[in-house]
C-alpha cells in the first residue's frame, strides 16, 4: 500500500470543492466514482456510474425503512439513488462543505428531504451514537483515509449488531514499479488519495476493525473503461477553463487514465457483517 502521509480530512475536502468548482462533477454526470460495463460497452457513462451503486445497494440487503450511513457520499446521486428505490433512510457524511450543501439541494429538489440528509463529517470521528444505523457503504472513500482500520472501527460502531457494510474501492493487484509507480504517485497526491490497497489489505484492515468479511470481489476489467471517459470528460472541460486550471485538469485526466489503464489496477467489491 502506497501511503499519502499528509493527506487529512480538510485537504481532501478542499481537492473535491476545487474539481466541484472547475465543473469536473457534473462533467462526471453527478457521480463521483466509477461505472460498471458487462456486455454493452456503449452504456453512457452516468448509466455505469449507477449501475455501480447498484450493485453496492445489491449487497446490503435492503429492507423499507432501514436507515444507512453513506461514507463520503460527495454530491448525493447515491444516497438519493438508494434511498429512492428501496425505501430506506439515507445519512451521508463528507468531508466538503460544499458537497454538503449540493447534496441537500439536490434532496430537496427530488422531495427526498424527509428521507435523505447531509452533514459534514469525519470517517474516523463519526457524530453518531453506537448501533445508529442498520447498515453502511462506501463507495471510494476509505482510500482518503490515512486511518482506515479506526475508520472501519468507526463504523462497526455505529453500525447495529448483524448490520452490513458494503464497500467499493479501488485495489493494487500487484505493486506498480518503474514509470507506472510514478504516475500513481502522481495520481495520490493529484486526488489526495491515503493510499491504495491490496485484496489481502482490504481483508486484514476490515478484520483488525471487527468485521465479518462475507464477499471480496475484483471488478477491475468490468470498471476499466471508466477512467477512460471520465479522462476525455476532463479533458473536454479543460477547453472551457482558465489556462492554470485547464492544466491542471489535464493533469489530472493524464494520471486517472494511466493508472485506470494498468492490468495491475484492480477494483473490489466488498460485503461485511457486523457480528
Amino acid at each position: 500500500m502506497t501511503q499519502q502521509s499528509d493527506t487529512s480530512a480538510d485537504s481532501v475536502g478542499e481537492v473535491y470543492d476545487q474539481f466541484a468548482d472547475a465543473g469536473a462533477t457534473t462533467a462526471m454526470g453527478g457521480n463521483i466514482h466509477v461505472g460498471y460495463w458487462d456486455d454493452d460497452p456503449g452504456v453512457p457513462l452516468a448509466a455505469a456510474t449507477d449501475r455501480l451503486t447498484d450493485l453496492v445497494a445489491d449487497r446490503l440487503a435492503l429492507r423499507p425503512d432501514q436507515h444507512l450511513l453513506d461514507v463520503g457520499c460527495g454530491i448525493g446521486v447515491p444516497a438519493l439513488r438508494i434511498a429512492a428505490g428501496h425505501g430506506v433512510h439515507v445519512t451521508g457524511v463528507t468531508v466538503s462543505q460544499q458537497q454538503v450543501a449540493e447534496a441537500a439541494e439536490r434532496a430537496v429538489g427530488a422531495g427526498l428531504g424527509g428521507r435523505v440528509s447531509f452533514r459534514l463529517a469525519d470517517a474516523t470521528d463519526l457524530p453518531f451514537q453506537d448501533g445508529s444505523f442498520d447498515g453502511a457503504f462506501a463507495i471510494e472513500s476509505l482510500l482518503h483515509v490515512t486511518d482506515q482500520i479506526g475508520a472501519l472501527r468507526e463504523l462497526r460502531r455505529v453500525v447495529q449488531p448483524g448490520g452490513r457494510l458494503a464497500v467499493a474501492d479501488l485495489c493494487l493487484r500487484r505493486p506498480f514499479s518503474g514509470d507506472d509507480k510514478a504516475v500513481l504517485e502522481g495520481m495520490l497526491r493529484m486526488y489526495e488519495i491515503a493510499g491504495i490497497n491490496t485484496p489481502d489489505e482490504h481483508r486484514a484492515r476490515l478484520a483488525a476493525a471487527g468485521w465479518e468479511l462475507l464477499e471480496l470481489t475484483d471488478i477491475g476489467e468490468q470498471v476499466r473503461a471508466s477512467y477512460g471517459h471520465a479522462a476525455a470528460a476532463f479533458r473536454g472541460l479543460a477547453d472551457s477553463l482558465d489556462p492554470g486550471a485547464a492544466e491542471q485538469m489535464t493533469a489530472a485526466a493524464d494520471l486517472m487514465e494511466g493508472v485506470g489503464e494498468n492490468p495491475h489496477t484492480g477494483y473490489v467489491l466488498i460485503t461485511a457483517q457486523r457480528s
